[in-house]
C-alpha cells in the first residue's frame, strides 16, 4: 500500500511517499506552520507533493503535526487517551485538495497524567504507535520531552517536561547560563545528573528544589568552585535528571525505556537512566513516524 504523508511542524515541511513502511521519495523545505498565513496550507502542500497525487490517484494522504494547530491548516480537535491507532484514525480531520481530493490531519492526543493536571502532543503520537511497544514506557526526547506509558498497544496516558526550552531560556536569555563557555567540558553532565539525584528525595535526603539549585550553579562559577565550560553541561545534566526523576514519580520504575531520538540526545538519556539501574533501547524517529502512520492509515483504509 502506498500513501502521502505530510510531517509539518512549527519551523519545517517535510513529504514522504511511502510504500508499506519504506520511503519512496521525500521533500523538506522550511515551510512550517509559523512562517505561513491562514490559506496558505494548501499551496504549499501542492507545490511539495502535488506531483505525487498525480502519480498515485489512490493513495490516502495523511498529516501529521502542528498542522492540525491552532496555527496550521484546520485546528484538529485532541483525542484522549486512552487511544491507539483505530481511535485516532476514526477521529482525524479532512481537508479538501481539490478534484475530490482529500487529505487528513491526524489529531493529536489529550491527556490527565494526574488528578487535576491536563497535557496535550501533536506528532509523538504517531511516533508512539511505531516504537514497537505494546506494553511499557517511551520517552519522545526533544525541545519538550514527553514519557508515554503505553498498555495494549495503546497510548494509556503521558507527561510533558519543559527541559529543551527551558535549558534553552537559561543558556540564552538568563544570568545563569550567560557565563558558559566553549568547549564544553562533558564532566559537566554527570555533576548535573548527581545534583539531580540527590535532589530527588530518595534515601530520606532533604529536597533543596530545583530553581535552588539552578541558582547554585551561578554561585558555584562566579565563587570559582566550577568552571565556566562545565556550566552548559551542568546545567543540561540538572534539568534532565530532573526531568527523569519526574518521570519515574508519575509512571513508576521500569526495566526498560524506549527513547526515540537521534544518537546525540538519545545518548544522554541511556546514560542517564543507566544510573538509575534503567536499560534504554533507541529507536530512530523518522522510521517509528513511518510505522505509526501505516498503522493508522490501514485502520483508517479499513473504516
Amino acid at each position: 500500500m502506498r500513501f502521502i504523508v505530510a510531517d509539518w511542524g512549527t519551523t519545517r515541511f517535510r513529504g514522504y511517499l511511502i510504500e508499506n513502511e519504506t520511503i519512496i521519495d521525500q521533500v523538506s523545505s522550511q515551510e512550517g506552520v509559523s512562517a505561513l498565513e491562514a490559506g496558505q496550507h494548501r499551496d504549499v502542500f501542492m507545490r511539495q507533493c502535488g506531483r505525487w497525487l498525480e502519480a498515485e490517484p489512490g493513495a490516502p494522504v495523511l498529516l501529521v503535526g502542528m498542522v492540525g494547530s491552532r496555527e496550521g491548516w484546520v485546528m484538529a480537535p485532541y483525542a484522549t487517551c486512552p487511544a491507539g491507532p483505530a481511535e485516532l484514525a476514526a477521529a482525524m480531520i479532512p481537508v479538501d485538495l481539490g478534484n475530490g481530493r482529500k487529505a487528513h490531519i491526524v489529531p493529536g492526543l489529550y491527556g490527565e497524567p494526574s488528578p487535576g493536571a491536563s497535557d496535550v502532543m501533536r506528532g509523538e503520537e504517531t511516533l508512539v504507535l511505531g516504537a514497537g511497544v505494546e506494553n511499557g514506557l517511551i520517552c519522545s526526547a526533544g525541545t519538550h520531552p514527553k514519557w508515554i506509558e503505553m498498555q495494549d498497544g495503546c497510548v494509556r496516558r503521558f507527561a510533558t517536561f519543559m527541559t529543551g526550552e527551558m535549558y534553552a531560556l537559561l543558556r540564552e536569555h538568563s544570568m545563569i547560563g550567560r557565563p558558559a563557555t566553549e568547549p564544553e567540558d562533558p564532566a559537566g553532565f554527570d555533576l548535573g545528573l548527581d545534583a539531580a539525584e540527590r535532589n530527588s528525595g530518595r534515601n530520606g535526603a532533604a529536597r533543596a528544589g530545583l530553581l535552588h539549585l539552578l541558582f547554585g550553579a551561578r554561585a558555584a562559577v562566579v565563587s570559582g568552585r566550577m568552571a565556566t565550560n562545565l556550566l552548559a553541561p551542568y546545567l543540561s545534566g540538572l534539568l534532565t535528571g530532573d526531568e527523569i526523576n519526574g518521570a519515574l514519580s508519575q509512571f513508576g520504575r521500569p526495566e526498560s525505556v524506549t527513547i526515540l531520538a537521534e544518537e546525540a540526545r538519545a545518548g544522554l538519556y541511556v546514560h542517564a537512566l543507566a544510573c538509575h539501574g534503567i536499560k534504554a533501547e533507541i529507536r530512530s524517529p523518522q522510521q517509528a513516524l513511518i510505522a505509526g502512520l501505516a498503522r493508522i492509515v490501514r485502520h483508517h483504509s479499513q473504516g
